[in-house]
């Protein structure tokens, strides 16, 4: 049987109070379970009413012999949200396989604040370590700040395993009352237990745990140097430059892209030459990617040249499509360098000199979009026509971009284009310029066989204001609760949303 964890709450407060920052002549808190104490009578199911009937089913296909049955049996008892399935629930934690259990934590955690106090004794059960791995697990996913402190003491459990899955936990609650004990778990014996310390760390954003992350780029195990150096970039603190960049040349694969990565979201001119060299002389073509996007996203300008003059020595199409995606980023915070981005680029519209030059083109047309250059208008018309559908597709969001009213008639003309993203492109880019010409056409493709089709024309037809169309949105509406043969739940959810934002956007105006 589970213990009542009123005792063991007595232990938490004793154990934890001034090591995790409370203080000392603060009064004592009143017992965590005390306050945990609702009667589960009052507690509603979120789907009201739900059948009793149907919860008796559920109930019983938990002893089903087959572990799919169970499974679909304990997520819908998860969605039902019922008080009266929490104990059936948390007896499947020590259930086979483990998929089982694991699902069954996710369940009582979609129940909630009904099964905050059950977990907290399963956690004070020291009697069966599955049963507190799992309702750690069920802890986390419920994210709720007063399970903090029994966390807190499962971080100095003697199992490995309860540490690093208490570790886990707390990031995703991401109470501040954890960073000591998560600096603590740096220094672990385990693994598991020091990544899932560095990653937590990182989702708690406090800058006091800047330098534990740092020492913890020099752990021995690459999976806690990747963890510190995510959470590094999600802190976004300068000092983490300099070690970073110190740890980049004997790095592994992973670790580098890691690294960059973590370099150009902190945007420090100190990473511009170690990226440009990464780009262009790294080993892995992956991590070579990856400086390119860098430089893109730390948008200093003296990274503009060195980008435009390898362009043409890059033999490969895809790192040439990278570098092209950069100089866009970097042109729109640099402005004064578009007019020459511009005439630089437009020959790339027509590149056809390796395999997968397709990717060039697209690049160039999303990027002559973004930088908002009425040059590029003419030239991206003629790639409306190109033999490869990815193109064309960016051709058309770039002329939208661009705003070019003189692209409408050639955007209508290939709206029929024999693939659904081109034609759920074109759709798109005919709603956001705005002009009436395009409303019969879009009418005509409501019925489209692609969903994504169908939702970007009815999204089109709301931004036209047009009246004449809610009649067809309103039939696709019903349309949709049929079979489309590409429809799932979510696709069918999707169009019946937007189709609806489009019939209250038409009808606010009107």
């Amino acid at each position: 049987m589970i213990a009542d964890l009123s005792s063991e709450e007595d232990v938490v407060q004793v154990q934890t109070r001034g090591e995790y920052g409370e203080k000392e002549d603060e009064p004592d808190a009143e017992p965590l379970i005390a306050t945990l104490n609702v009667e589960t009578s009052s507690v509603r199911p979120a789907l009201l009413p739900h059948d009793s009937q149907l919860l008796h089913e559920l109930l019983t296909t938990l002893n089903h012999l087959q572990p799919q049955q169970r499974l679909e049996a304990i997520r819908r008892l998860g969605e039902l949200r019922d008080p009266h399935a929490i104990g059936p629930l948390l007896s499947l934690f020590e259930d086979e396989p483990a998929e089982i259990s694991l699902v069954a934590a996710k369940a009582l955690a979609t129940i909630g604040s009904a099964a905050l106090k059950p977990l907290l004794a399963a956690l004070a059960d020291t009697s069966s370590s599955d049963m507190r791995y799992c309702a750690i697990e069920a802890l986390g996913e419920m994210r709720d700040k007063r399970a903090v402190i029994a966390l807190l003491l499962a971080t100095r459990d003697p199992d490995k395993y309860i540490r690093a899955q208490a570790a886990e936990a707390l990031g995703k609650i991401g109470d501040v009352r954890a960073l000591k004990a998560l600096i603590a778990l740096l220094h672990d014996e385990y693994t598991d237990a020091r990544s899932h310390a560095a990653a937590s760390l990182g989702l708690l954003c406090d800058y006091q745990a800047v330098v534990p992350l740092i020492l913890a780029l020099n752990d021995p195990k690459e999976r806690v140097r990747v963890e510190a150096i995510h959470a590094l970039s999600l802190l976004g603190d300068p000092r983490a430059v300099e070690p970073l960049l110190a740890l980049l040349p004997d790095s592994q694969p992973y670790e580098r892209i890691e690294i960059i990565e973590t370099l150009g979201y902190l945007a420090d001119e100190r990473a511009v030459e170690p990226l440009l060299y990464r780009a262009f002389h790294d080993r892995e073509e992956r991590v070579c990617q990856e400086a390119i996007m860098a430089l893109g996203r730390l948008g200093i300008e003296r990274a503009i040249q060195p980008l435009l003059s390898a362009l043409p020595t890059i033999s490969d199409s895809i790192l040439r499509s990278y570098i092209i995606k950069s100089l866009g980023q970097l042109g729109m915070k640099h402005v004064q360098h578009i007019s020459c981005l511009v005439l630089s680029l437009l020959p790339w519209l027509y590149d056809r000199s390796q395999d997968f030059s397709h990717y060039v083109r697209a690049a160039t047309a999303t990027v002559l979009g973004w930088l908002g250059d009425d040059r590029a208008v003419e030239p991206l018309l003629t790639r409306l026509q190109d033999d490869n559908f990815y193109v064309r597709e960016h051709a058309a969001r770039a002329l939208a971009e661009l705003g070019a009213s003189r692209a409408i008639i050639p955007l209508i003309r290939i709206l029929p284009d024999r693939h659904p993203s081109v034609r759920a492109a074109v759709a798109e880019a005919l709603g956001r310029l705005r002009d009436s010409r395009a409303t019969a056409p879009l009418l005509s493709v409501l019925k489209d066989e692609s969903s994504l089709v169908r939702a970007r024309a009815a999204e089109a037809l709301g931004f036209l204001n047009a009246r004449q169309a809610i009649p067809l949105l309103n039939s696709l509406l019903q349309d949709e609760a049929l079979a489309w043969p590409d429809n799932n739940d979510g696709q069918r959810q999707r169009v019946q949303d937007i189709t609806n934002l489009a019939i209250q956007r038409i009808s606010m105006r009107n």
